[in-house]
């Protein structure tokens, strides 16, 4: 085991159930970890046409699922339609590595896996992908709070049907214990892998002084909403995964 982030305190702000290969990768570093879920993921309420939207997918040529956890709402709402499998020509386009490694556990491999991490960077290298075909129907399987940059870009080459398939809350009662450790500096960074844990942690713990927040970011859109809000982010992973932000937080103190 190494010892570089020896007695170093790491609280993961995912979801509950969503920190196990953070921690663990944290504590082969020889850290110390602690949860402190900031955001829940819960399955979106859907209308009766986006229901039949999903109840046909062989009406589209590409599917785009741009996180881990919008592959598995997207196939939690197959499984509740009564869908087995998914149309042989309907090819899988995802956003990074942990998507990617999501869908295959359900037994589909991605056609098309963007080479950055950001809906920009899978806008531009997707329109090359698709430029020379006739406008192909698109369905993207998005959450509440996922950004239109993607169906933007995409306007002027193909015909997109956004479902959002699931939806971030702020997560329930404020847990005082993790507050008072945090207000004492007892820590040594707080990880952050998405803005709208970023924007929770601002309605849990007000007021606090943003100097005193010490911060990692997985990816340059959460570290963004980091700084609007007056923190300066310690490490920004480029990486969006478990792995990118271990390995850039262990680069950090290296």
């Amino acid at each position: 085991m190494s010892t570089l982030l020896k007695n170093k305190l790491f609280i993961s702000t995912r979801p509950s159930g969503q920190s196990d290969e953070l921690n663990r990768l944290l504590q082969a570093e020889g850290a110390e970890t602690m949860d402190f879920p900031l955001i829940e993921i819960r399955p979106a309420k859907l209308s009766v046409q986006e229901k039949e939207l999903l109840s046909e997918p062989d009406r589209f040529q590409w599917l785009i699922l741009t996180s881990p956890n919008g592959v598995r709402s997207f196939f939690q709402i197959l499984k509740e339609q009564e869908i087995d499998f998914l149309p042989e020509d309907l090819q899988v386009a995802v956003i990074g590595k942990a998507t990617e490694k999501v869908l295959t556990s359900y037994g589909y491999s991605a056609a098309f896996v963007n080479p950055g991490n950001t809906g920009e960077d899978f806008a531009e290298a997707f329109i090359q992908q698709i430029k020379d075909t006739q406008r192909p129907q698109i369905l993207l399987a998005l959450g509440n709070l996922a950004r239109s940059v993607i169906q933007d870009a995409l306007r002027d080459f193909a015909e997109c049907t956004r479902v959002n398939v699931y939806e971030t809350v702020s997560s329930g009662s404020p847990d005082s214990k993790m507050i008072q450790l945090i207000q004492n500096l007892a820590y040594e960074m707080l990880i952050f892998t998405s803005p709208s844990a970023v924007q929770s942690f601002i309605r849990q713990i007000p007021g606090i002084p943003a100097e005193n927040v010490r911060m990692a970011c997985i990816g340059e859109i959460t570290a963004r909403e980091a700084r609007k809000q007056g923190f300066r982010p310690l490490v920004v992973a480029e990486d969006a995964s478990a792995r990118g932000i271990v390995d850039s937080i262990i680069q950090f103190y290296s």
